[in-house]
């Protein structure tokens, strides 16, 4: 789907067919911060659903910031990371060849040796110095351009189309705040779809692709 079609599923939900009480500014937000809820709930299932890797190439290296890589203002948008997820050697401009996987750990792990890195606000920290070539494999934050795509047909969320109504029922759980009610209705779909992208995603790569969840409507 596109921003465009989420953002009226959730007017419909809301029953707010115009901007007099919800304009578009304030419909965009909840859906950002409803799509940040779905790609969690998507993210507890398929870790690597989003995730995006990155080069960073070593040298005698104790501590890498990540500052303008994948963390801080200067990082593009497209690549900044909200989660990370393993690092891995690779051979040097052959990055697709993994050689071995780096063991994270605590701080603690860090001083005794138990671990190989750790990651500490914006820097990973090794255990000792470090020479070569690793791939950051991390879950990245989304990028959608909700503000313009409420308004914009061209502005596409991701792949998992057949569930982007779960992004309008969460954002509508925001509504309900305000509005001081709740569509038992919506709730229990709420509820029903989640299981249901559950289910997809664990066997979206193969065997079982789909089947109706056991949820009962309310």
């Amino acid at each position: 789907m596109t921003v465009e079609e989420v953002g009226a599923i959730f007017r419909r939900y809301m029953d707010e067919p115009d901007q007099t009480f919800v304009d578009d500014a304030q419909m965009a937000i909840w859906l950002s911060m409803a799509y940040n809820d779905f790609r969690t709930i998507a993210n507890s299932t398929d870790p690597y659903l989003y995730s995006k890797s990155v080069p960073l190439t070593l040298t005698n290296s104790r501590i890498q910031s990540l500052q303008g890589i994948i963390l801080g203002a200067g990082a593009p948008a497209e690549f900044r990371m909200y989660q990370l997820r393993d690092l891995w050697w690779v051979t040097a401009g052959d990055t697709n060849h993994a050689t071995g996987r780096l063991k994270p750990g605590t701080s603690e792990e860090l001083v005794d040796g138990r671990c190989d890195y750790v990651l500490i606000s914006d820097s990973i920290v090794f255990n000792i110095e470090r020479s070569g070539t690793m791939m950051i494999n991390y879950i990245p934050e989304q990028n959608v351009n909700w503000v313009d795509g409420v308004t914009d047909p061209t502005v596409y969320v991701d792949d998992l189309n057949r569930f982007h109504d779960l992004i309008a029922l969460i954002a509508y759980l925001q509504y309900a705040i305000l509005d001081a009610a709740e569509s038992p209705q919506l709730v229990a779909l709420l509820i029903r779809r989640q299981a249901q992208l559950r289910a997809y995603l664990e066997g979206r790569s193969g065997g079982i692709i789909e089947h109706v969840a056991d949820v009962e409507y309310v």
